[in-house]
């Protein structure tokens, strides 16, 4: 079983991004993320109404953080305050020495490699500092960006399962994809 201690929460910090920790602050650019429909295209979860409901969201990471069953980072540039993503590990498994890893990143910021340098540093920490085994990802077929940069940093396709998960009154098809340490450059 894997020992976590998030205090102080991990602040990662690559070239252009810095990966820290969400507060209220940071709750009119987390609805600005997650109320924008392009940006939650794939994500099989509905897009928030109000600033309200993305303090909720920032206050369930704060608990899942509490709990050690989760982490989540916010992205910002270096320049900026506000939130233009968010990636961390959704589910962990501490026990299996397993985690689950997400992101999502505001349509205003794709193609700029940005999800690719944020994926590199917290893979690097999940593996590293975490001491994870395996790390994997649960994408919609349908989309080909995340599917891109999964297998540019070595994750390998290991099941596709239909209908596998209900979300706005429609059965939604996944891939899973995974990475083990031994695999991780």
């Amino acid at each position: 079983m894997l020992f976590i201690n998030f205090d102080p929460f991990p602040v990662l910090e690559t070239e252009r991004l810095m990966l820290h920790e969400m507060s209220e602050k940071h709750s009119p650019s987390m609805f600005s993320l997650r109320g924008n429909a392009q940006a939650m295209h794939y994500i099989g979860k509905p897009a928030l109404k109000s600033e309200d409901e993305a303090v909720e969201l920032i206050n369930a990471y704060k608990k899942n953080l509490r709990e050690k069953v989760g982490i989540t980072w916010g992205i910002s540039t270096m320049d900026t305050f506000g939130i233009i993503g968010t990636i961390g590990f959704h589910k962990m498994d501490l026990f299996n020495h397993r985690a689950e890893i997400g992101y999502m990143l505001h349509p205003d910021h794709w193609s700029k490699g940005i999800m690719s340098e944020a994926l590199k540093a917290v893979l690097k920490f999940g593996f590293q500092d975490i001491h994870f085994h395996s790390i994997e990802a649960k994408i919609s077929p349908e989309n080909d960006a995340s599917r891109q940069i999964l297998l540019k940093h070595g994750f390998v396709k290991e099941a596709y399962f239909k209908e596998s998960f209900y979300e706005n009154g429609v059965f939604l098809d996944t891939e899973i994809y995974s990475l083990l340490a031994d695999n991780h450059a």
